[in-house]
């Protein structure tokens, strides 16, 4: 499934949704979609539970957001992750780093300005 995110501002927090395959060849997008909808300033939310596979170039890309927002004195939560996503983090022995919330509620990203990255 091809890689694909939206980025949302719900109060004081950005929620990026990625959904698809997170792999070698989408790590870059990854990487930059979050880049450019997140500069740290706020916490954010990286909506998983649509991705369908993640490698470790994926992984990176999630351990680096983690080490910028605590760097920043912001908090980052992975919502809903789906299975694929989980267990990369758990071969990895790095899921208890995350914070897992439930699914991101849509009635709010309704109210806030959506775009695509």
């Amino acid at each position: 499934m091809e890689f694909s995110s939206t980025a949302t501002r719900i109060a004081d927090r950005v929620v990026l949704t990625v959904a698809g395959d997170i792999d070698l060849a989408a790590h870059g997008r990854f990487q930059s979609d979050l880049d450019q909808a997140w500069d740290a300033d706020c916490d954010l939310v990286i909506d998983c539970s649509r991705v369908t596979f993640l490698d470790s170039m994926g992984l990176r890309v999630l351990v680096h957001a983690m080490q910028r927002a605590s760097t920043h004195g912001r908090d980052i939560a992975l919502a809903a992750p789906s299975e694929p996503v989980q267990r990369v983090l758990d071969l990895a022995g790095i899921r208890s780093l995350f914070t897992e919330i439930g699914p991101v509620a849509e009635a709010g990203a309704e109210a806030d300005s959506d775009h695509a990255v």
